[in-house]
């Protein structure tokens, strides 16, 4: 579980970082133009020594007049003096430009002992003289100049006198040390610069932050520093930036320092940066920034300034830059969760995870001419990709042989690139030498090598040693498609790879014991995906006799008892067990549905012969039976490891009494179900563990998904808000066990007549579960692992629902409950959904087990015949949905594809999306003549009918105004549904029904860019094809109503007069009570079209009886307020 931040009333600002630019060194050398000297030659004079001089001691003629010189100088140092202006000192340098050296000196030491004799008053009154007579433009630029002017270019002297000469000395804060540390004998300390030594003085005080915002600052590993934290100065948090009170950098700060030319410096903003990405991709600064972080930096060009730092010249660098783009693009911790699932059934599932952006067309055509940072706001993976990232990493493993974890973050990068698309997987491979450098250092196949390898390699040098995150990234490639993993499995033997590590005692490994025994699991789930993709089938039959007698040891090595079960080389055990009868089970599904299944499947099949597999059912009903005894007899919780590797068990024999077909398999599977499985369901252990599903559902979770992450770089989250795990994905997970055995007990019901007359005896605790899922949807139910706990609601429903284990209370909330998670579902579910279509949703008997349809008919003044036609023609309309929605196409597409888009494959509001692609439809060929138009709209308007009045806590989940965009489709969709009398009869109770509820047509309605528009078409086509019909009126008039927005009322009459004159609804045809259309009294702008409507005879009250009572009601109730309005009127 992922540590939550304390909660605190402060909100990080998170500063809008700088568009970054070179680092450049500002410098302060002012260049002097000497004038050149006029000679008289054309030659410059030659320099001659006087022969006077002669050596004397030691030393050259030269050094004597060095050494003279220098003694000069020392006797000017000597005589006191005042700290001369830094334009002064300029004056200097070019007096010795011009006159030289020795001349310059002569001056110089003349203005010193003139000021020397002036007292401070006369220094001061000859100042303000002078200032007088110089021009003030000339002044303000002498100032300006001074201002940035370093102090090191100031001549220090030591008369303390005259010091009020210059104010800005006068401001700075005096530091005591300056003089202790200048008169000590310290290198380099004799020219002392004031700015550089201030920051040796003490810290200022901590200031109080006001209001709740402030900076954000981080430490070195990532973790963000309140406001007023006192740290000490030698942890090295604090520097030369803005705040340097403060402890900690800013992004802004760590930005810059990334590009510094100190090379250390490089490194520490990179891990910095890498620590925070971390630790935001956990979740743990949800709640803490104004705006999520990772979108903040892309938008920054963070990608950019990566990318520079991946072509740096020095090696820590570029592993520095490897994990922080790493840490941008994916998160270690998701990575480990769905590793988990792989021990899970049908958790060998990849998703697919490329941008939520959609592109048009005329984006599409400009693609190519984004730049970069563009470019990340749509989609990152594609820019990493113009960057060839590919490429610089095989560059780096192969030139510059990082240390391991800038390796493992390399393959983290291309994981997480591969998981993209399978266009992007393919450049992967397709990158040349780069696969060739992956599987010849980081997937070795020589045995030898791997044993003896020296031992102080083994940690920072992962050359020449097996990596098993190369492994995940190659079963990441494989999922897309047969072709990728054939091309791994015979151009890179990835296969032969992994059988060496499997077979191999891992003790013999030269790697970490944790590393080896990974990477024996590692291997299993790698194979387990070639196996699905219908590879690598022929290399497990020859391991056979290898996995079988390791399958028969689990008889007695393997034990369910809780105090074996907790120790880590136990759950190993089972996590290793449950790999390897999940690669069975992998086989026989691959085998089993590849379509060369011919006759008794198992005794005559092309690929798989049951001798080839002799022995397995046996053996794994053995284990089967030993372990559900165990967990019988069990007094503490069922560890999860254990629970996993007995799910997997059965879904072994399950997977195996489906597709065997021998006439000793009913009895066989009676057995099995009534010695051991049915017991273990009714023990005590799983009454408890039934107890434990309200509290690891995603579905009734009031856990917030979490939004740090943008469109263009999408993750699976398998942490909520405030960095919380997922329900599901918590130890002692009771849904693999329970899905497992509801899912042997169906087929068991299938295949056996005797389990008809069994007792099923479900936990009470499944049917509490079950009540909690009957309100909205959580936040988690569009979770990537959700999944899973659909797979057991799945199993769950359809066992009740076929052995008529539901009560009519529970068989009402179960069907409730079916349509509510129906919208759950993803692709690879598509099965599922068919299943409760046909079987809850639509399912004539189900429906009436749980309502009781006596009293429903009085309660809501329901036509009996018309209900009656529909409840017999369910099956009908159940067929009809599967078709429409879930064709045979993609369901079997669903069973064979391993990564799945991370979506949901039915919208809310799915109830009406037949009508809604008939409508579409006809906007793109008009359907005229089209004989299943009727149909289609007869068949939705059926399932409408039944949903809306036998459950319609659910149906108005969806906002009613919703309800009206979809119905209007009725009316638009061709040119004579709505004429169609059995299109009449439903109709009209379903408007009725929506009349009722609280329509807002002021609220955004999904999928309608402008109600108005819509509203515009309904009465075009009011006007074109209606004939006046009362069912077409009716439905117009309900937008409006007086407490709708007044646009709609103008758009009516005002623009369109034909329409109002074939309005011809009366009182009887009313969807509501007038009284809607009649209060509050409309504006003097409708008045006044009303009465021009009565007026002009647009409107009379034979031909428009509900139209011309409701305008002159508003003129009445108007004139009454304003006896002087009918001359305005026109009456």
């Amino acid at each position: 579980m992922v540590e939550k931040i304390k909660e605190n009333t402060f909100h990080f600002q998170l500063p809008k970082v700088q568009v970054l630019k070179d680092v450049v060194e500002k410098c302060e050398t002012v260049e002097i133009k000497v004038p050149e000297k006029k000679r008289e030659n054309h030659f410059p004079e030659v320099f001659q020594r006087m022969k006077s001089m002669k050596a004397s001691g030691s030393g050259s003629i030269f050094a004597q007049q060095l050494r003279k010189a220098k003694m000069m100088r020392d006797e000017v140092a000597e005589l006191p003096s005042v700290i001369l202006p830094s334009c002064l000192n300029q004056c200097s340098e070019i007096a010795k430009a011009v006159l030289g050296e020795t001349e310059a000196n002569k001056i110089h030491q003349e203005n010193v002992q003139k000021l020397s004799s002036m007292t401070d008053k006369d220094i001061l009154r000859e100042q303000q003289q002078l200032l007088q007579t110089l021009d003030p433009k000339l002044i303000a630029l002498l100032k300006n100049k001074k201002k940035y002017t370093s102090s090191s270019n100031q001549i220090l002297v030591e008369t303390p006198t005259v010091t009020e000469i210059s104010k800005e000395t006068e401001d700075e804060p005096e530091i005591g040390e300056i003089h202790e540390m200048k008169n000590s004998k310290w290198l380099h300390m004799n020219h002392m610069e004031k700015e550089k030594v201030r920051w040796m003085a003490s810290l200022p005080p901590l200031k109080e932050i006001p209001g709740e915002s402030f900076q954000a600052r981080f430490d070195f590993q990532g973790r963000l520093l309140e406001a007023n934290v006192d740290l000490p100065v030698t942890i090295a948090l604090h520097h030369h930036g803005e705040e340097p009170e403060r402890a900690g950098y800013s992004i802004n700060e760590l930005m810059l320092l990334s590009r510094s030319s100190k090379m250390q410096q490089r490194v520490l903003a990179l891990n910095t940066l890498a620590n925070i990405l971390e630790n935001t991709r956990l979740g743990i600064y949800d709640s803490c920034f104004e705006a999520p972080l990772i979108p903040v930096l892309l938008d920054n060009r963070f990608l950019m300034l990566v990318r520079f730092c991946l072509d740096d010249s020095a090696p820590s660098v570029v592993a520095a830059a490897l994990v922080a783009l790493s840490r941008l693009l994916s998160s270690p911790f998701d990575e480990t969760c769905l590793e988990r699932c792989f021990i899970w059934h049908l958790g060998e599932k990849q998703p697919n995870l490329c941008s939520r952006i959609q592109m048009d067309s005329t984006d599409q055509e400009q693609e190519a001419e984004m730049k970069d940072y563009e470019m990340s706001r749509v989609d990152v993976i594609k820019v990493c990709l113009r960057m060839d990232i590919p490429l610089r990493i095989r560059y780096i493993f192969e030139e510059i042989r990082p240390e391991a974890p800038a390796v493992i973050a390399a393959i983290e990068i291309l994981t997480r690139m591969a998981r993209h698309s399978s266009a992007v997987a393919q450049s992967i491979v397709d990158c040349p030498r780069l696969m060739d450098a992956i599987f010849q250092f980081f997937l070795p196949k020589d045995v030898t090598s791997l044993c003896t390898s020296q031992e102080q390699d083994r940690v920072n040098n992962v050359y020449g040693l097996p990596v098993r995150q190369v492994l995940r990234l190659a079963r990441v490639i494989a999922s897309w498609n047969a072709e990728l993993a054939t091309r791994l499995v015979v151009k890179y033997a990835l296969l032969e790879s992994i059988k060496i590590y499997v077979a191999i005692d891992t003790v013999q490994l030269n790697l970490p014991t944790q590393e080896a025994l990974l990477l024996v699991l590692d291997s299993y789930y790698t194979w387990r995906t070639l196996l699905r993709q219908g590879v690598g089938i022929e290399s497990f039959l020859e391991f056979y006799p290898v996995w079988f007698p390791q399958l028969q040891s689990y008889q007695s090595s393997i034990s369910m008892d809780s105090g074996y079960s907790n120790s880590s080389n136990a759950r190993f055990s089972h996590h290793l067990g449950s790999s390897l009868l999940l690669l069975m089970e992998a086989l026989l599904s691959a085998c089993c549905t590849s379509g060369c299944c011919a006759g008794s499947c198992l005794g005559d099949h092309k690929h798989l012969h049951i001798k080839q597999v002799g022995g397995l059912r046996e053996a794994v009903e053995i284990c089967v039976a030993k372990w559900t005894w165990q967990l019988r007899k069990i007094t503490d919780p069922i560890p999860d490891s254990a629970g996993s590797l007995l799910a997997t068990g059965i879904h072994l024999l399950a997977t195996f009494y489906t597709h065997w077909i021998d006439p000793q398999a009913p009895s066989l599977l009676d057995k099995l179900c009534s010695s051991h499985i049915l017991p273990l369901l009714h023990s005590e252990p799983m009454q408890e563990l039934a107890k434990l599903l309200i509290q690891h559902s995603n579905l009734s979770s009031t856990l917030q998904s979490c939004s740090r992450f943008p469109e263009s770089l999408p993750s699976v989250c398998a942490t909520a808000m405030g960095g919380e795990l997922v329900p599901i994905m918590a130890s002692s997970n009771p849904f693999p066990l329970f899905t497992s055995i509801f899912r042997l007990l169906r087929i068991w019901k299938d295949k056996s007549a005797s389990a008809q007359v069994v007792d099923l005896r479900i936990p009470n605790s499944c049917f509490d579960y079950l009540v909690n899922l009957t309100g909205p949807l959580s936040s988690l139910s569009g979770n990537w692992f959700t999944r899973y706990e659909l797979q057991f609601l799945h199993e769950f429903l359809m066992i009740c629902a076929e052995w008529g284990a539901f009560t009519p209370e529970q068989s009402r909330l179960a069907h409730q409950v079916a349509l509510t998670a129906i919208t759950s579902l993803g692709p690879g579910a598509e099965v599922i959904a068919v299943d409760w279509i046909l079987h809850l949703i639509f399912q004539k008997d189900f429906i009436l087990r749980g309502f009781d349809l006596d009293t429903s008919l009085e309660q809501l003044h329901l036509n009996e015949t018309l209900l009656s036609i529909t409840l017999n023609g369910l099956s009908h309309v159940g067929n009809f949905y599967s078709d429409q929605l879930l064709p045979e196409e993609s369901r079997k597409h669903s069973r064979t594809v391993l990564t799945l888009e991370h979506r949901q494959i039915l919208p809310t509001d799915w109830i009406y999306l037949p009508l809604v692609l008939l409508y579409q439809r006809d906007l793109e060929k008009p359907l005229e003549g089209n004989t299943n138009i009727v149909e289609t709209a007869l068949f939705s308007l059926r399932a409408v009918y039944v949903l809306l009045f036998l459950q319609p806590t659910w149906f108005f989940h969806v906002q009613p105004t919703e309800h009206y965009a979809r119905l209007a489709c009725t009316f638009l969709a061709g040119n004579d549904i709505f004429l169609d009398k059995t299109i009449n009869d439903y109709m009209w109770p379903i408007l009725r029904k929506l009349a009722r509820q609280h329509l807002d047509f002021s609220r955004p309605v999904s999928g309608v860019d402008d109600f108005i528009d819509l509203y515009e078409r309904l009465i075009d086509q009011f006007e074109a094809v209606s004939y006046g019909n009362p069912l077409f009126a009716a439905f117009l008039l309900l937008p409006l109503q007086q407490h709708q927005p007044v646009r709609f009322r103008l758009k009516l009459w005002c623009e369109h007069p034909n329409a109002l004159r074939i309005l011809t609804l009366n009182d009887q045809q009313m969807l509501h009570s007038l009284d809607h259309w009649k209060e509050p009294t409309a504006n003097e702008v409708l008045l006044i079209k009303y009465a021009a409507s009565i007026r002009s005879g647009t409107i009379t009250s034979q031909r428009n009886p509900v139209l011309f009572e409701i305008a002159t009601h508003h003129i009445t109730h108007y004139v009454e307020r304003n006896p002087h309005a009918l001359d305005k009127l026109n009456l």
